[in-house]
């Protein structure tokens, strides 16, 4: 009996952290917040429309890749700073077969959290 009800605790516990992770999501709690949220709450934070304040994240985040296309970093002001970086071709594994692989050379942004960024979480 006691097998019985942790099979049927297991089930409902499955369901149950489904509906905590969604519910979670909604309150922006433990979990990232999708573009929309962020609209959302930009727009209330400044009082824009929430067209406007999806336009204003979208030219950033525009202005944010020309910039690192140009001049290969940007300073945020009280945030960090992006850098371009290189990733060099290396040796790798197919997680289904082990068999050995080679990853070639990637670029990828590299984000460096200023002193008031990193102050703020301790």
């Amino acid at each position: 009996m006691a097998a019985k009800k942790s099979g049927s605790a297991k089930s409902s516990g499955g369901a149950a952290k489904k509906s905590s992770t969604s519910k979670s999501a909604t309150t922006g709690s433990s979990k990232e917040k999708s573009l929309t949220e962020l609209v959302s709450a930009l727009a209330e934070t400044t009082g824009l429309t929430k067209d406007k304040a999806r336009e204003v994240l979208d030219a950033h985040a525009e202005l944010l890749v020309n910039e690192l296309k140009t001049n290969g970093s940007v300073q945020l002001a009280g945030i960090g700073k992006l850098k371009m970086g290189m990733r060099a071709e290396r040796q790798g594994r197919n997680p289904s077969t082990g068999e050995a692989i080679t990853i070639k050379a990637s670029k990828t942004v590299k984000f460096s959290g200023g002193k008031r960024f990193k102050d703020s979480f301790q």
